[in-house]
């Protein structure tokens, strides 16, 4: 046998086994450094409560991307809250600045809608955004969170402004702002301002309607009804149901358009449309009227015409005495706004025109027949307000001293000494009108009425009642005369199924006659009809 071979057997090297948890380590490594790489700085939130946020659940969002997770929930050092850790990614880090804006995301209801409801079933989350109106770029790291989300984005194209109004009533954050009915904007948010009299009213309206805000805008409260009586009558204004219920603030512009420069200056918020359009615009002149007649009715605040149009209002009216003709008068104290003409304002050039310059062309108009008269404005409450109009036919006189106050020249007006002459008269005829003897004649005819009511029940009522029983009686017998399987009822039936045989036998022999119509003359045949007899016949 041979003898076997003998070798040294080789060394196993084991190098390739530490190739794992190198690659174990490379990958947590990595994970570590992906991690680290996207980790952003650490932030704390001070909310009232922490209702739906948890621990390590909780995301911060912006854009619904995910920016943030929240860490852990802790109160407070005054427990009268909680303080919110949490962790911004590198996407985030930007929104740890000044000007940061955190609040939570739950279902809500309010009058602008429901909003919320998709935490419903996500759960709810924390929203952010930027406070453009800071543009600050300093970091910051604890933050105050809004128990209320912002009413505006800050991506929203508009811009904000300040109302001034000396009662907040029932305006408040979220009022809509109209704008010819159409809602442009809401009401961002309130506060006292610095003398604490005011309270001033933070608005943004969208883009592009914050265009036609301008210099000669203003800004009214538009909540709830206005019911206005004057000399126009009664008048109901209103917006829509939302200013009904929670408010609401409308504007326009009034006279010509000026670019507004100061966006943060003030507006003051008028109460009513009325109260808005009643404040004097343009240039202003202050004129002096004198009535020898009677005022009653005229007000402060009431309007100066000129063509039908509203060009003035009257500030004052005084009683005076006259020592030289021993008679009393009124002095009227009033202003003109030439500017609420409207075009022919511009188109006259008076746009440029001082108010001397507009005294002295109301000199050449009072010289060529100018007056201001007393018009009544309402018949049923008596109002009256001052019309200038053209008298011709006056005799030259005097021209007036274009002098401010400028001595406006007063005429009697006819018509209103007639129409209280007729008012009067009206009124003495309802005097001679003798309502005693109507109200006795009345009663009377009560009493008669009284007497032939108890008459009618005693007479009328028994032969009614008689009548009617009578009446019944014969619909009870006539409805036993056509009831099913009365004597009528059957001979009826019986009448019918002859006449239908009758017809039946009629239709038999007219089909006979038009068949065969010779059998008139030789009688009735035994054949029966056929082709073969016609033509037997025939031949």
């Amino acid at each position: 046998m041979p003898l076997p071979r003998v070798t040294r057997r080789p060394k196993r090297s084991l190098a390739w086994v530490w190739f794992i948890p190198i690659a174990a380590l490379l990958v947590g490594l990595s994970i570590i450094w992906h991690d680290m790489s996207q980790q952003g700085p650490k932030i704390t939130i001070s909310f009232e409560s922490a209702t739906g946020i948890e621990n390590g659940k909780t995301q911060i969002k912006y854009r619904d991307v995910v920016i943030g997770l929240v860490r852990s929930v802790r109160l407070n050092d005054k427990q009268d809250g909680v303080i919110v850790e949490a962790d911004l990614t590198k996407n985030g880090a930007s929104f740890a600045r000044e000007g940061s804006r955190f609040w939570v995301v739950r279902p809500r209801i309010g009058l602008g809608g429901v909003s919320g409801l998709s935490t419903l079933i996500s759960g709810s989350y924390i929203e952010t955004d930027f406070d453009n109106s800071t543009k600050s770029t300093t970091n910051q790291k604890a933050f105050v969170g809004l128990e209320q989300p912002p009413p505006i984005a800050s991506s929203r194209p508009g811009t904000h402004y300040v109302l001034r109004t000396a009662s907040l009533g029932s305006l408040g954050s979220g009022t809509p702002i109209f704008y010819r009915r159409i809602q442009v904007g809401l009401v961002t948010g309130f506060k006292l301002n610095e003398s604490g009299q005011d309270v001033d009213l933070n608005v943004f309206v969208d883009s592009p309607y914050d265009k036609f805000i301008d210099s000669s805008t203003r800004f009214w409260n538009e909540s709830g009804i206005d019911l206005t009586i004057g000399a126009s009558g009664m008048q109901l204004q209103t917006e829509s149901l939302i200013s009904l219920i929670s408010g609401g603030i409308s504007f326009s512009s009034f006279g010509k358009p000026v670019p507004l420069l100061d966006t943060k200056k003030p507006f003051k918020l008028y109460g009513s449309r009325t109260a808005a359009e009643i404040v004097p615009q343009g240039v202003a002149v202050p004129i002096r009227m004198r009535f020898e007649q009677s005022v009653r009715g005229l007000n402060v605040g009431a309007a100066v015409a000129f063509q039908g149009v509203d060009i003035g209002i009257v500030d004052s009216v005084v009683l005076d005495f006259d020592i030289v003709t021993r008679r009393f008068f009124s002095v009227v104290d009033a202003t003109l706004y030439p500017e609420r003409l409207g075009a022919i304002y511009v188109e006259l050039k008076l746009s440029r025109q001082t108010p001397e310059d507009i005294a002295e062309s109301l000199s050449d108009m009072t010289s060529k027949g100018l007056r201001a008269q007393l018009r009544t404005a309402n018949i049923l409450t008596g109002q009256l307000y001052i019309t200038l109009a053209d008298i011709p036919n006056l005799p030259l006189g005097d021209r007036v001293q274009a002098s401010l106050p400028f001595n406006m020249p007063t005429m009697d007006a006819d018509d209103l000494g007639s129409m209280q002459a007729q008012i009067g008269s009206i009124i003495s005829k309802i005097d001679k009108i003798p309502f005693e003897k109507l109200a006795d004649d009345l009663d009377d005819m009560v009493v008669e009425i009284k007497r032939l009511s108890a008459n009618v029940d005693k007479s009328v009522t028994p032969k009614l009642t008689s009548m009617l029983s009578q009446i019944e009686t014969t619909v009870k017998n006539f409805n036993k005369l056509i009831a099913p399987g009365s004597p009528l009822t059957s001979n009826t039936e019986a009448m019918l199924d002859d006449l239908k045989s009758s017809l039946k036998s009629l239709r038999s022999l007219t089909d006979s006659l038009q068949a065969n119509p010779d059998s008139i003359i030789r009688g009735r045949s035994t054949q029966p009809y056929s082709r073969d007899t016609l033509g037997a016949t025939g031949k």
